[in-house]
């Protein structure tokens, strides 16, 4: 065989291989391209993609079935989301907080931020503005969150306990989030939206919740 021809028959070769691993792919369902919403141990991201990748996940939180049961050790189900609310069963029993029947929007929020950067005791609302040094940042009407961020809300008549809330948009003076263990039934995943400069809570103006106390917000790590 001549060099020209045994370049040829080399060439065919790789190309019918490529054709090949690419048909596989499309039997498969194999993905070209891996999750990119989801951060590697060693990756390096710039702040940018990683508000990003937060804003992605909350997103997708919303539309994704998702572990739940009715008592503690009973049946697991998936949840069946509808439009801006994932219902995770009404017992505090979900994938979020390991099954534990406890209050959830911290568990949530910290698996938006894929566990980095979190405070220690990450499961109570109130260390999300005390364990975080100057990540946090006391509400300021001039000053908005941006997607990303978590929103911190501590109970009217105990502030050791609250609520957290993952900002995915800022348009204006709305402010957009995703939060677990609230909404329908007191026990989703739910898109809400909040005005920056809401007064209904004289003492503590801004986002308004019932019964809660609006503190400011806290930067990813």
């Amino acid at each position: 065989m001549s060099e020209p021809t045994r370049r040829l028959t080399l060439l065919t070769a790789a190309a019918l291989l490529a054709q090949s691993a690419a048909a596989a792919r499309a039997v498969t369902g194999t993905p070209a391209t891996t999750d990119r919403t989801t951060d590697s141990a060693t990756a390096v991201l710039s702040p940018a993609d990683r508000r990003r990748r937060i804003v992605a996940r909350a997103n997708r939180a919303l539309t994704k079935p998702t572990p739940y049961r009715l008592t503690r050790n009973g049946t697991t189900y998936l949840s069946k989301p509808r439009g801006d609310h994932n219902h995770l069963g009404g017992k505090n029993l979900n994938a979020y907080n390991d099954f534990n029947g406890r209050p959830w929007s911290g568990h949530f929020a910290a698996a938006m931020w894929n566990k980095r950067g979190l405070p220690a005791g990450h499961q109570s609302a109130r260390r999300w503005r005390t364990g975080v040094g100057g990540r946090f940042h006391p509400y300021d009407p001039r000053t908005r969150p941006q997607p990303g961020d978590v929103l911190v809300w501590s109970d009217t008549d105990d502030e050791r306990s609250g609520h957290v809330a993952v900002v995915v948009a800022v348009r204006g003076g709305t402010v957009t989030t995703v939060e677990g263990d609230t909404g329908p039934g007191g026990d989703s995943v739910t898109r809400r939206f909040h005005q920056w400069t809401d007064r209904t809570n004289s003492r503590f103006p801004g986002p308004h919740l019932a019964a809660k106390d609006f503190r400011g917000f806290t930067t990813p790590g």
